[in-house]
């Protein structure tokens, strides 16, 4: 009988419930997160790429397409500006190839008001995941393409 009534004092107490809910939900919590700021990570560093291949097309649209001009149209889409300098980790040629194509096909008159040659560039990423490169491993990267055409 003594053990009927303890095992009903248990049943119905309330102590000790928020923390039960507190430890069953802060891992969820910070799994969520976690993979928000992840999520606002790649967003940023995709966008940040996609303002430079942008950059680099209107640079090109306005030059002789020479190797130099090619060159430093691959410094902007690396670091942002023509000289180069230190471009951000997932944008070293490592993590990401730029290839800049520049007579890539015809445009024909239907399409645009005169024919001429466009030029094209394409640059693969591939983003390092900073939530695995804290448990060790580097391998993890989420791929994006950026392809921008201009003449």
């Amino acid at each position: 009988m003594k053990l009927l009534g303890r095992l009903k004092q248990f049943l119905g107490a309330q102590r000790g419930a928020a923390t039960i809910e507190f430890v069953v939900t802060m891992p969820l919590f910070l799994a969520a997160l976690a993979f928000s700021f992840e999520f606002g990570q790649i967003f940023l560093a995709h966008q940040s790429t996609v303002d430079n291949v942008r950059m680099a097309s209107r640079y090109l649209s306005r030059s002789d397409l020479s190797a130099a001009d090619i060159t430093r149209a691959t410094n902007m889409i690396r670091t942002g500006r023509t000289t180069g300098g230190t471009p951000p980790d997932y944008l070293t040629a490592a993590n990401a190839t730029v290839k800049i194509t520049p007579s890539y096909a015809t445009f024909s008159t239907p399409t645009f008001s005169k024919s001429g040659q466009t030029t094209r560039i394409v640059t693969r990423v591939n983003f390092p995941l900073t939530i695995f490169g804290f448990l060790g491993d580097t391998r993890a990267t989420i791929p994006f393409v950026i392809v921008e055409d201009f003449r």
